[in-house]
């Protein structure tokens, strides 16, 4: 294996191990923010995060439904 060679399998072999780590990294962040997001509202008026405990969210700070 010429060193040009070994080079490219090593350039390659980056780039499979960022993909084989990163992708699955991310998927499971922006599983966990989408999960998150159906329990968890953030009050339009008052910025007020809270749990979804109905069925039109609305907020315990200041009774707006959002």
């Amino acid at each position: 294996m010429s060193p040009s060679e070994f080079l490219a399998a090593l350039v390659y072999l980056g780039v499979l191990l960022t993909i084989c780590i990163y992708v699955p990294v991310k998927l499971v962040a922006k599983w966990r923010r989408v999960r998150r997001e159906r329990t968890h509202l953030t009050c339009r008026i008052c910025g007020f995060r809270f749990l979804r405990r109905d069925a039109e969210g609305t907020c315990p700070h200041c009774q707006s439904r959002n």
